[in-house]
């Protein structure tokens, strides 16, 4: 298998040295106009559909423009549930 393998990549770094560079250019093209359109979906989605997502950097920016110095993340202020982590974090730094 490995052999197989290797013979494979062999032939497919002859074919590409070989063959037209326009084909090649084509498929990288392709690669990442698809990695663009996956950022831009997910950047959609995280607008849209993650709201604490949102409203967590909203916050930090608010901190930021308050020249605070050490920044705190409260998921309770910001109303998202479940974060038991990010409670336990936040009483054991107040103390």
């Amino acid at each position: 298998l490995l052999f197989v393998t290797k013979c494979f990549i062999i032939l497919s770094v002859s074919y590409g040295v070989l063959s037209a560079t326009g084909y090649i250019w084509g498929i990288g093209d392709i690669g990442v106009g698809l990695m663009a359109w996956i950022n831009i979906v997910g950047i959609i989605v995280t607008y849209f559909v993650w709201k604490p997502t949102i409203k967590a950097l909203k916050d930090y920016e608010e901190q930021q423009k308050a020249g605070v110095k050490e920044y705190t993340f409260d998921p309770v202020k910001l109303g998202i549930k479940n974060a038991t982590f990010w409670e336990e974090r936040l009483k054991n730094k107040q103390k």
